[in-house]
């Protein structure tokens, strides 16, 4: 039986993923976080290369849905610039905000993946929802405060995983 905290891959950031190896897992949607998964913490807007990876994504006909625990106006930014909807309600990892993002991509937990760098949200929240997941190492040691305590508890688990290297890129 997996566990909550356990993601199905883990990889060292979402720019080493190969996503025609994900598409060709079935996975037709995609459920992102922003800070240090997508852009570093804090960042005001999506850099070039989160825009072209975005672009790269829509092209592979990915359907896409930004989910954070930013507020609602922030995460309106990344959504305006880069087209991709979003869904705000809750907190990560409360299931409501998992399923509203299923929902809104008119996906099912089998062929959606939540990516983002945080166990106790981004991985727990999916794996409660029974949505495949991917832990990415978070781009920038910069974060919400409360955010550095929750990797001391992470610590542990994230020492357990090896770097999934079925869906990574070939560089």
């Amino acid at each position: 039986m997996k566990t909550l905290l356990k993601p199905n891959y883990y990889v060292s950031s979402i720019y080493s993923i190969d996503f025609i190896k994900i598409k060709n897992r079935g996975i037709e949607n995609l459920i992102i976080d922003i800070d240090n998964t997508l852009v570093p913490w804090g960042s005001g807007k999506a850099d070039e290369r989160a825009f072209n990876l975005i672009k790269e994504l829509r092209m592979l006909e990915f359907k896409i849905c930004l989910l954070s625990n930013s507020s609602k106006k922030r995460v309106l930014k990344f959504m305006d610039i880069m087209d991709v909807g979003f869904f705000s309600l809750g907190i990560k990892p409360m299931k409501i905000m998992f399923m509203g993002a299923l929902k809104r991509l008119c996906g099912k937990p089998t062929n959606t993946c939540v990516i983002g760098d945080q166990i106790f949200t981004d991985i727990v929240g999916g794996n409660r929802c029974c949505i495949h997941t991917i832990l990415v190492d978070p781009i920038s040691s910069q974060e919400f405060p409360t955010t550095k305590y929750i990797r001391f508890l992470e610590k542990k688990t994230r020492q357990s995983l090896a770097y999934s290297s079925e869906i990574m890129k070939n560089e």
